[in-house]
């Protein structure tokens, strides 16, 4: 990926994560927290201000030229993000993770659409996420190193998997909790109203529903594909075999012992 500094600026959050695990769902939720639940108001905006798209030899960007909220969604690991022992200046980082089987079968379907130069196999392309060998390098090594500062004060760390469970009616209000955590931790005060709308609206079937239309990216057969696909968890199991699954065991999941973090396989 391309390393490059960016400079620290006051008002700056960034959403960050591993790709494929929520990328546009926590956008969502972001940009409604910012419009106070009013889909009539711009909600894209995060969709645009992806940092990992950066390129070498392109300028750096300008942050300090945007205007506040300063809002940007991004796949950079821990080690390159801006940081300060200033509290007032410090950005803060919204951090998603999620179960590493349903990252590469996301990862895979929506690579082998939009890559002209990739024409592999399900099962290659598993091997290849396993060492480490596609962009954004170890799943493991990324998500521990944030998960490392998970207790940091400007840090806010979530799990995929926790989000969807609280998508069940039966559990709405935990929902509720989530978005209220994620708007309290980007001092956005909100009304308890507001909060439900937003849980409501930013529900991947609202979504699905709502976004098709705008959320595509052009495949190379031509055609514009919605980003959200499935939005599940325990997805992999479609796709995974044993010999498969016994791998990511050893080799991925294996190097999280100790480290406290667990994830919900399915729901």
């Amino acid at each position: 990926f391309a390393r490059y500094t960016l400079h620290i600026i006051t008002n700056t959050q960034l959403l960050m994560l591993f790709t494929f695990s929520g990328t546009n769902w926590l956008a969502e939720i972001v940009s409604q927290i910012y419009n106070e639940g009013n889909l009539s108001e711009k909600r894209g905006f995060l969709l645009e201000r992806a940092l990992h798209s950066h390129q070498p030899n392109s300028p750096t960007p300008d942050l300090s030229a945007l205007p506040s909220p300063r809002i940007f969604k991004t796949h950079l690991p821990y080690n390159v993000i801006p940081k300060s022992p200033n509290k007032d200046t410090v950005c803060k980082y919204i951090y998603v993770a999620r179960n590493p089987k349903d990252v590469v079968v996301s990862y895979y379907f929506f690579w082998s659409g939009i890559s002209s130069s990739w024409h592999g196999p399900w099962e290659f392309f598993a091997k290849l996420f396993v060492e480490g060998n596609v962009p954004w390098n170890h799943w493991n090594d990324h998500v521990l190193d944030w998960w490392k500062h998970k207790d940091d004060a400007n840090i806010l760390f979530v799990k995929y998997e926790d989000l969807k469970k609280v998508s069940n009616p039966l559990v709405f209000w935990d929902l509720l909790s989530h978005v209220r955590s994620i708007a309290d931790f980007l001092n956005r005060p909100l009304t308890d109203d507001i909060i439900s709308r937003i849980a409501e609206q930013s529900s991947f079937s609202a979504m699905k529903k709502d976004r098709d239309s705008v959320l595509t990216v052009p495949f190379r057969d031509g055609r514009n594909v919605p980003i959200l696909r499935k939005g599940v968890v325990g997805d992999w199991k479609n796709y995974f075999t044993p010999e498969l699954n016994e791998r990511f065991e050893k080799e991925v999941l294996a190097k999280l012992q100790g480290s406290g973090l667990e994830f919900d396989f399915e729901i």
